[in-house]
């Protein structure tokens, strides 16, 4: 395990001045003064290492109220790079971000039956190497890496541990931590993929500043991430599905965990394609073949294709009637739906999104926002890996566990 990061020497009070100008904005010495309630002698002792390591630089000047304009200070959007990691079932994305957390470079590959964790960790090694070296050239510096992957894991360790329905085989006990660590020599945190995306929204997203927030991955499964007063809501065993396998028909259909009725045996990308084949093969084909994708089946309903437009109604159905029963337990200010089915189906998102607003009553008992794709959209896992990364440098503790 490799816990030296570039932070470690600093003070907590070092710490916590990086930590309100990087989940704010650029600031006045005299405003950080008042926000954190530090004197602006001792302030200047602690920004001090701050800006000889370039952790902060001066960034312009602010409103004068008299006399001199006094000076911004922000994070340094170069010099400091962390890579942020998404390992999906139909996808990889690595980002480099600065410490801002704005993306610098970007890699996107497809996962199918030859994606394995051999040839998958070799494509991500191969292209950090390129890119560090590149960096090196710039005087820049990856300080660590943060991966979001399918649950279940075991976070501590680094490890997946035996997640379903990767198209390639040999996805169990994979040690995704001390793999990176070994071969890139910086610290490596690991977290399901939904907690990653919700991180990235509430502290640099579209969520700042809201209390409660839900975000909602929806692809092959159907992950969610909560984070509610600024701590993760982490549920048993730390599973990302939790909200997959809530019930909403007793006598339904049969789930993969053993339950009848479960959201995600209705409204993931596999129950959706093995609806619409059912219903194929019980009548006439029309212009659709029988093995088809689930875009296929999204671009079929949006043009109102009969048995495409049932799947697709008959999935974000109840999704919304799972979206419903969340919104009146834990009452969030915003619910960010995301991941491949919502950014391939507008269609869906609509339904799902009326069905729950209806089922929940939100307009008697005050409102929640909606949102689709969240400000990140397919880059939100990675770039909140990267986040994650950063707030542990920080010390900044979002759960017991985190």
């Amino acid at each position: 395990m490799i816990d030296n990061n570039i932070f470690s020497g600093l003070s907590p009070e070092s710490k916590k001045i990086f930590s309100l100008i990087l989940h704010d904005r650029a600031l006045t010495k005299g405003t950080l003064s008042e926000l954190s309630d530090i004197k602006l002698t001792s302030l200047n002792r602690m920004m001090q290492p701050l800006e000889e390591m370039e952790l902060l630089v001066k960034s312009e000047t602010g409103e004068s109220t008299g006399g001199r304009k006094p000076v911004l200070y922000d994070v340094n959007p170069s010099g400091y790079y962390i890579v942020g990691i998404d390992i999906s079932r139909t996808y990889t994305q690595i980002v480099l971000t600065n410490l801002k957390m704005q993306p610098i470079k970007k890699y996107r590959f497809d996962m199918n039956r030859e994606s394995t964790p051999k040839l998958v960790l070799s494509i991500i090694l191969s292209w950090l190497k390129d890119v560090s070296c590149k960096l090196k050239k710039e005087n820049g510096t990856i300080i660590g890496v943060g991966i979001g992957t399918v649950g279940p894991i075991d976070k501590e360790r680094g490890l997946v541990l035996n997640p379903e329905n990767f198209v390639a085989p040999g996805w169990e006990n994979i040690p995704l931590k001390s793999i990176f660590e070994k071969r890139l020599g910086v610290p490596v945190a690991v977290d399901n993929g939904a907690n990653a995306a919700v991180l990235a929204e509430t502290y640099f997203g579209i969520a700042k500043g809201i209390k409660n927030v839900i975000y909602i991955n929806c692809g092959i499964g159907i992950r969610m991430g909560i984070i509610t007063s600024g701590l993760f809501v982490r549920n048993i065993n730390d599973a990302e599905d939790a909200f997959a396998h809530m019930v909403v028909d007793v006598k339904g259909v049969k789930c993969s965990c053993g339950n009848n009725g479960c959201i995600e045996s209705y409204s993931s990308i596999y129950s959706m394609v093995e609806r619409f084949k059912k219903l194929n093969s019980n009548s006439d084909p029309g212009t659709i073949p029988n093995e088809v994708s689930y875009i296929e089946i999204c671009k079929a309903a949006e043009s109102m294709e009969p048995k495409a437009l049932d799947v697709i109604t008959h999935a974000a159905e109840f999704m919304g009637e799972g979206l419903a029963n969340l919104i009146k337990l834990l009452n969030p200010g915003i619910v960010i739906l995301s991941g491949p089915l919502i950014r391939n189906s507008q269609l869906f998102y609509g339904i799902c999104t009326d069905m729950a607003i209806r089922k929940s009553h939100i307009q008697k008992n005050g409102g929640v926002i909606f949102n689709r794709g969240g400000q990140f959209n397919e880059i939100a896992i990675a770039i909140g890996a990267s986040a994650m990364v950063l707030e542990k440098f920080l010390g900044n503790d979002l759960s017991n566990n985190f």
